[in-house]
């Protein structure tokens, strides 16, 4: 089910939310969430639900296992039985048949290419956010930073909990725990104008600008091997604005709806394209994800006395957990690069200082990143970097398209000038004009136009 559709937003979220404030029992509320939830997900494919209940169940046995006893081998005994219960399914549906391909690839340059039979495996949305959810619960309370749960309604909700099941933010069991266990009697005004503001101001991110960029680039992309240089620039720059808009508009109408529900989730997006360097952008995008990585995989790693290793080893399975290709390596691994690059270079006086020119500069490696991401194979990644860096070519007469350079500039302007709703609200303690209600509320009408014509957000895939 995808936010903005009619059949969420006119049916589901309102009997949803409204269903929840109207059950007053705690016990029934947190059942209420859970059902609603696995309603969400299994409107998809019902048969999927299974795969989620399966990985909240293991994760709640390993942390009352590892709670029930002081022996240090059977706690790591149910931690690996979790990890590999919880991997082992994550591999299987996302990456199992990127072994047999690529096995089938290296047997094809010795003149075999079918060494293994394939077949097709459905991925299910969302397997690598809720694994991660799950995950990370486990991991705390092996570590004693989390007391486990004896309540498994309290610890499933936590799991599926319908606004980040899809696509995030990636939150930890000890940020909501307490609200969990203690839902509120009511929401409060607060908590009901800043849920309205996120979820409204995310769906116009969506709507309105992420899916009226991908009307243009998407044709582009298709189409890459006939772009001129200028048109691939235009494409890049577009995805990169397409794919910032559509996942921080899904994570905004996210914390929105949380905040409908008395819950407080993390930011996730902290103008990443207003970033003076690389690393600062990794401080600013995706931050509950990069947060999950830095915490469990970099830091276990070595953390700064090893790290190269670390790093190189974080961003190389942080590419491969957005998608089951190897193009997202080479994406991981071009940030690798350039983290490491920054951290020795930082110093060097002759780097710019400027903070404008830093900024252009740092937006722009990541747009050349991008080209990774978004093309399906390294044939078509290669094709359009060729493109782009044909120098020559950019001088040349070619055809522009006025609409998708309109959208870019008012997108670039406002994911590099604008302050975020966040940053707004809660740090600059900007009051909710009436007149910024009004602007808002037109903007939603507007959206609601679109909703026969939505598009998957894009990090539905991962």
């Amino acid at each position: 089910m995808l936010f903005p559709t009619p059949i969420f937003m006119f049916v589901f979220a309102p009997i949803a939310i409204v269903g929840f404030w109207l059950i007053k029992n705690g016990k029934l509320r947190r059942l209420w969430l859970v059902v609603a939830s696995y309603i969400f997900y299994g409107y998809w494919k019902w048969s999927f639900m299974s795969l989620m209940f399966i990985c909240t169940g293991v994760n709640y046995l390993a942390g009352r296992m590892i709670s029930s006893t002081e022996s240090i081998s059977i706690k790591r005994m149910w931690l690996v039985f979790t990890l590999v219960i919880s991997l082992g399914l994550l591999f299987y549906y996302k990456y199992f048949m990127l072994i047999l391909h690529t096995i089938n690839g290296i047997g094809g340059l010795f003149g075999n290419p079918d060494v293994v039979g394939v077949w097709e495996i459905i991925l299910p949305i969302g397997i690598s956010f809720f694994t991660f959810v799950a995950l990370s619960y486990s991991i705390d309370v092996y570590r004693g930073k989390v007391k486990a749960t004896t309540d498994f309604i309290e610890f499933a909700a936590f799991v599926s909990l319908f606004p980040h099941l899809i696509a995030g933010p990636v939150i930890r069991y000890s940020e909501i725990s307490d609200r969990l266990r203690n839902l509120p009697k009511r929401i409060t005004e607060d908590e009901l104008n800043f849920g309205f503001l996120c979820f409204t101001t995310g769906l116009i991110k969506k709507v309105l600008i992420a899916d009226r960029l991908a009307y243009f680039i998407n044709p582009m992309f298709t189409d890459y091997a006939n772009l001129r240089p200028l048109e691939a620039w235009l494409a890049m720059l577009g995805y990169s604005l397409q794919l910032y808009f559509d996942f921080a508009g899904y994570s905004l109408m996210a914390i929105g709806l949380a905040y409908l529900l008395g819950f407080e989730f993390p930011q996730n997006f902290n103008s990443p394209y207003k970033a003076t360097s690389i690393s600062d952008f990794w401080r600013r995008w995706h931050m509950t994800l990069s947060r999950w990585l830095k915490d469990y995989l970099y830091i276990p790693l070595g953390g700064r006395n090893n790290r190269a290793i670390a790093l190189a080893a974080t961003m190389l399975l942080g590419g491969l957990w957005h998608g089951a290709e190897w193009t997202f390596v080479a994406w991981g691994a071009y940030h690798a690069i350039l983290l490491e690059l920054h951290h020795h270079l930082k110093q060097v006086p002759w780097l710019p200082k400027n903070k404008v020119w830093a900024q252009i500069g740092t937006f722009l490696l990541v747009t050349i990143g991008w080209v990774f991401f978004r093309p399906p194979t390294f044939h078509a990644s290669w094709t359009i970097l060729t493109k782009m860096f044909n120098i020559p070519g950019l001088f040349q007469a070619s055809p522009v398209n006025f609409g998708l350079v309109f959208f870019i500039v008012v997108a670039g302007s406002i994911a590099m000038l604008a302050p975020n709703v966040v940053e707004l609200i809660r740090v600059k303690k900007a009051p909710l004009e009436r007149k910024w209600a009004i602007i808002i509320g037109i903007l939603t009408a507007a959206c609601i136009l679109f909703l026969s014509e939505p598009t998957p957000f894009l990090y539905y895939q991962f």
